[in-house]
């Protein structure tokens, strides 16, 4: 059973924290949830376009379990970044082949920023690769993306949750997910200079804008204690996401008259 409404997902930023997004599809999806359209950022992009390019929350699990930073980044003398973005690109293009957002199954948009102008940049057209991996451009760690006469870097910069993207886009109800969610207690210290900029990062991003208030639902996966470095934690942040999806998943069916799916 569908609901009457067109149901937007934004998917917030978070590097490895994305593994969260995973949990919280398998259990939409588990009661019948399917959303019309998605918006994602940085990590949320990611898992984003592989989703609404039509590949299975159990198929993204198994690719982020097996997920290593030598997979979506090339080492690269720093001048305007650690990593070269561009394996990221070719990752998704291994995956997907050169899919465009006009191919997409579900219309998916990706957020990133201009950082010439200060600019949230929405994309929404041309190939995907590109755009997911500007999208998820860690100012310092990945290498900005040239596009048009804009700079993209990772969109979490100025807005890590931008529901307004998915209104734009049809949406009549929304389901944000928030990793910006506050820090309990005190990460483990940081041993390399990824770990350092990627936390130096997350502090940033939780105090950016975020569009919460314009959704209807907001799950917020408790993840602020793991490192958004540290791949080794991916089964725990999906166990995360699902745990909270699964805690807000009444109010959803309820919301969208789909009560009946909660024995699902």
């Amino acid at each position: 059973m569908s609901s009457s409404k067109r149901i937007g997902l934004v998917l917030s930023g978070g590097a490895a924290l994305g593994a969260a997004h995973i949990g919280v599809l398998e259990v939409i999806e588990e009661h019948g949830i399917r959303p019309d359209c998605v918006t994602g950022v940085s990590a949320g992009s990611a898992v984003g376009g592989l989703y609404c390019a039509g590949m299975s929350p159990e198929r993204i699990r198994d690719l982020a379990l097996d997920l290593q930073w030598t997979k979506i980044g090339r080492v690269v003398l720093p001048r305007r970044g650690f990593l070269d973005g561009r394996r990221m690109e070719e990752y998704l293009i291994e995956l997907l082949g050169d899919v465009t957002f006009e191919q997409m199954k579900i219309p998916f948009a990706a957020a990133a920023v201009d950082i010439l102008r200060e600019e949230l940049i929405i994309l929404r057209e041309g190939r995907l690769g590109p755009a997911v991996r500007a999208s998820c451009a860690l100012p310092g760690v990945f290498t900005p993306v040239e596009y048009k006469d804009c700079l993209l870097v990772d969109g979490g910069l100025i807005n890590n949750l931008p529901v307004s993207a998915v209104l734009d886009m049809g949406a009549e109800y929304v389901i944000a997910v928030d990793l910006s969610t506050r820090l309990v207690g005190v990460r483990k210290r940081p041993t390399t200079t990824l770990e350092i900029l990627l936390l130096s990062l997350a502090t940033l991003v939780r105090n950016t804008h975020r569009e919460a208030e314009l959704a209807d639902v907001v799950i917020e996966p408790e993840v602020g204690e793991f490192n958004p470095a540290d791949l080794s934690k991916i089964p725990a942040i999906i166990a995360r996401g699902r745990e909270a999806a699964e805690a807000m998943l009444p109010r959803i069916l309820r919301d969208l008259h789909l009560e009946e799916n909660i024995a699902g």
